[in-house]
């Protein structure tokens, strides 16, 4: 860590402090929470400021160094637009705004938010091109691509999270995976087959955006161990797979809410982590040598 990524980090901290945030949601008629409550819901906020400072300080390593971004630090460029997105109204708030101007309510709430989730997927879609051609300027060492890069991936991550995956989320469980027939206290085995199959629908777009970078990072350093080679990480993909493994252990506090969740939150949990090692395999991560010790700098 040099001095100037140092100030970088303090700037981005004085930033997180800059933007408003959510005040604690918890029912009047209910007692206070204990304690410890206060203390998950805050460290779960404070972690996504985290990687937005550390999105900063990769911004600013890529317009100084050049290069690519290095697989784990898209951990904290996905943490620094979910910090983003935490303050800006959700899809079903758009939804909602939009029968407040239309005043009417005819049309169906889920196909309401396919709609809305519409523009920003092709937003996404956008950015995702632009980023392509950005790459090759980047691979070329053009610092100002590579610093686009950065900026770019956390915005298409937060159009990412906002919209498709948001939709996919809350409506492609139903759909993919339809309710047997009959009353549901009468489906037997099938019951916990279809909430299974729904968790992992639902939660698949969002699962392999976060694991899809940390199996290519684990696998690289993996696969660089069992042939004897070094490659020494920046600080700052440690920091920001630390970071993200503290966000899945939030995420994981907060998931199954009760013991008949386990068994669908376990099998979404193994089957996006087991579809993230192949898909990351079949990418080819890992096989390529470590690069060489004057480009480690960047």
């Amino acid at each position: 860590m040099t001095l100037a990524d140092l100030g970088v980090i303090v700037a981005g901290a004085a930033l997180v402090l800059l933007i408003p945030a959510p005040g604690l949601e918890w029912p009047s008629y209910l007692p206070p929470p204990p304690p410890g409550y206060f203390l998950v819901v805050g460290t779960r906020r404070l972690v996504p400021a985290i990687g937005l400072a550390l999105a900063l300080v990769v911004l600013f390593r890529r317009g100084r160094y050049g290069g690519l971004v290095r697989p784990a630090e898209w951990l904290a460029l996905g943490l620094a637009a979910l910090c983003l997105l935490e303050n800006v109204p959700n899809l079903d708030a758009a939804v909602n705004a939009y029968y407040a101007a239309a005043r009417s309510t005819a049309l169906d709430f889920g196909v309401a938010r396919w709609l809305l989730s519409a523009p920003a997927a092709v937003g996404f879609v956008l950015v995702a091109g632009g980023l392509a051609l950005l790459l090759r300027r980047a691979r070329s060492g053009s610092r100002v691509a590579s610093a686009s890069t950065v900026a770019g991936i956390v915005g298409a991550l937060f159009v990412w999270y906002w919209g498709p995956c948001e939709v996919a989320r809350l409506q492609l469980p139903w759909l993919l995976v339809p309710s047997p027939n009959g009353d549901p206290r009468s489906w037997g085995w099938r019951g916990p087959v279809v909430f299974c199959l729904r968790e992992v629908v639902a939660n698949v777009p969002m699962g392999l955006t976060w694991g899809l970078p940390a199996t290519v990072a684990v696998r690289t350093w993996w696969n660089n161990r069992r042939r004897g080679r070094t490659q020494a990480w920046l600080w700052t993909e440690p920091a920001a797979f630390a970071t993200a493994a503290v966000a899945f252990v939030l995420y994981a506090m907060f998931g199954p809410r009760w013991p008949g969740d386990l068994v669908p939150w376990v099998s979404m949990v193994v089957s996006v982590g087991l579809a993230s090692w192949w898909i990351a395999g079949r990418l080819g991560a890992g096989r390529e040598a470590a690069p060489p010790a004057a480009s480690l700098a960047s």
